[in-house]
């Protein structure tokens, strides 16, 4: 996997929204760009870019799809997708296999809703954030601004305070000595634990 450059946007959003209210939306027509799992990740990309440039297209984003480079990540588990840039400007749409085998094409699709939203923001007002506007151009887009979780955490980092809990895919800092670390929310101890699958 490629290193970040200056910055790299990583995409969580909910993936929630369904195939139904999209399908009639200009512009947002998941059905008829719909392709199963068993393509090859150059036939996803395929339609990814063709299904970003009717978007990009009808609802006038400033994104040219074909200056971008599109790729898939095998390897990412907490983020749907991602937009790499450099300098404020956008390079790269990154967007996970897993969501695509786990979820479908209308997952999919959302998250390059999603992407194209952070490009339009980005060539604009060099705004990577999902902040208020953001979230205006997300809602007419009909894309969340979070996901869920797709993929099965390695480890499971527990406030022992309030029970809240993050899911970790790497055995990082946190997850080694959890006990040099407080809760953002309460402050109080932490522990972790491997996932036994049963979460």
């Amino acid at each position: 996997m490629p290193q970040p450059r200056d910055d790299d946007h990583d995409h969580d959003r909910d993936s929630t929204a369904t195939h139904e209210a999209t399908a009639h939306a200009p512009g947002l027509d998941t059905e008829f760009y719909e392709i199963e799992g068993d393509v090859s990740t150059a036939e996803f990309l395929a339609v990814a870019r063709v299904y970003a440039r009717e978007v990009s297209r009808n609802y006038g984003l400033s994104v040219d799809v074909d200056d971008l480079e599109w790729e898939v990540s095998k390897r990412a588990k907490r983020r749907a997708g991602a937009v790499k840039y450099r300098n404020g400007e956008p390079e790269t749409v990154s967007l996970t296999w897993e969501l695509f085998q786990e979820r479908g094409w209308g997952a999919a699709a959302e998250t390059i809703r999603h992407e194209l939203v952070h490009v339009h923001l980005l060539n604009e007002d060099g705004d990577p954030s999902h902040g208020s506007a953001f979230e205006r151009w997300a809602d007419r887009l009909q894309t969340p601004v979070t996901c869920e979780l797709f993929a099965e955490p390695n480890w499971w980092v527990e406030c022992q305070s309030c029970g809240s809990e993050m899911a970790r895919y790497r055995e990082s800092k946190l997850v080694k000595n959890p006990d040099a670390y407080r809760c953002g929310g309460c402050g109080g101890d932490l522990r972790s634990r491997e996932n036994a699958g049963d979460d």
